[in-house]
């Protein structure tokens, strides 16, 4: 697996598609903190929002990078279809410990927060990240050829199914109190940042509620994409 891995690594950054999305994730947070100080949770919370929007960015760009018949080739080697795609899902969740550590390590190290965060704050920051990191990745899947098929609306439908995860309050708000269970149907990003910025006023035990909520919703987009990728003929 380690070396599929790395083959994925070395093809992906050979095509360069990972520079528009991080040039765009770390220039955003250095932009951001040039004012200082900055409240902590407000923080966090907003850099997790956008490690949601980039972690779809770079899991849509990814995933059909290989031409279709290379794919094939690929997944030949590998031993099956399954190994073919869980290697790629790896190596998105090493991209994403990065990212998310350094959303949660460089303002407060940098001094660009008003205070460092307290232990509780360190541990749910790191969390709401690395959740909202694998959220972003499970939607994306699901837009790209193997999991959307091939289309021109694949990327205004993720856009627009991102915006609803991220406003699911306000979008259920005007449903019908009868309705309002739909936004548990929804990913639950906005849920996470919801908690970040209200993590004064709530225990540790919600926090860590949602956070392995968002998680199995992630896990379950992930494992269904798995399994309809590789019941599919290259």
């Amino acid at each position: 697996m380690l070396p599929l891995t790395r083959y994925h690594l070395t093809y992906y950054t050979r095509s360069y598609r990972y520079l528009a999305p991080l040039i765009a994730y770390v220039g955003m947070l250095l932009f951001v903190y040039t004012i200082t100080p900055n409240p902590v949770p407000e923080s966090y919370a907003f850099s997790s929002v956008w490690l949601f929007v980039v972690a779809a960015w770079l899991a849509w760009s990814f995933t059909d990078l290989e031409p279709e018949v290379q794919q094939a080739v690929t997944a030949l080697h590998a031993g099956g279809a399954v190994a073919y795609h869980v290697s790629k899902q790896l190596l998105m969740a090493a991209v994403g410990m990065l990212l998310a550590s350094f959303a949660v390590l460089y303002p407060a190290l940098a001094g660009k927060l008003e205070r460092l965060p307290a232990p509780e704050e360190w541990i749910a920051a790191a969390g709401v990240h690395i959740a909202m990191f694998a959220l972003g990745t499970g939607v994306a899947l699901w837009f790209t050829e193997r999991g959307f098929g091939r289309s021109a609306a694949s990327l205004p439908a993720l856009i627009v199914v991102q915006v609803l995860a991220l406003a699911s309050a306000k979008a259920v708000a005007v449903l019908p109190d009868g309705m309002a269970c739909i936004r548990w149907l929804l990913p639950p990003a906005g849920m996470l940042s919801e908690q970040l910025t209200r993590l004064h006023s709530s225990s540790m035990w919600s926090t860590a509620g949602v956070v392995l909520y968002a998680l199995a919703y992630a896990g379950l987009l992930c494992g269904g994409f798995i399994a309809r990728a590789a019941g599919k003929k290259f």
